[in-house]
């Protein structure tokens, strides 16, 4: 029996899934560009491979397609402030408010970030108004500083609370 539901009842559903947030960046020749995920896991461990997905029309995207490369960046709790701006900042100026260096390869990498993954592209899938990104680890980092996760429930942004063991 299939149910008709509406795009709010659908968000709602799948928000009711707890997922932490990363911000995805790459190095354009007109500078670096980003945009918060919160669809992003690991895939294979050997070799270490992850899977993020973003929208078709995103430009960190092109960049991504063009280099090849690009760098997720794990935030920490107190971080919920850049998830936010690299959701709804203008792009223009996302890196001059937020600190950042360069991996080794180039991608920008954000100085608050709790642990990063700099990844090489191995193969995109579209998938209706979304793609598929798959990407191998080839250089990771974060910091010593264990901050708690930041995380994304139902259009809120949270924390984390370890459970006593049972």
């Amino acid at each position: 029996m299939e149910n008709e539901f509406n795009v709010e009842e659908y968000k709602t559903a799948v928000g009711s899934f707890v997922t932490g947030i990363a911000v995805v960046t790459a190095l354009s020749p007109d500078g670096p560009v980003g945009f918060t995920c919160q669809s992003f896991t690991s895939l294979s461990l050997d070799p270490p491979t992850i899977l993020i997905s973003v929208a078709r029309t995103s430009r960190t995207f092109s960049t991504i397609a063009l280099h090849k490369k690009f760098c997720v960046n794990i935030l920490g709790a107190g971080s919920a402030h850049i998830a936010y701006d690299f959701a709804f900042m203008d792009p223009a100026i996302r890196f001059i408010a937020h600190s950042w260096n360069s991996t080794s390869a180039g991608n920008p990498v954000l100085e608050a970030s709790m642990a990063w993954l700099d990844c090489e592209l191995v193969r995109s899938i579209e998938v209706e108004d979304h793609l598929v990104v798959i990407g191998r680890v080839v250089s990771l980092g974060g910091s010593k500083e264990y901050k708690g996760p930041l995380t994304y429930f139902r259009g809120s942004f949270g924390g984390f609370v370890q459970l006593q063991d049972l």
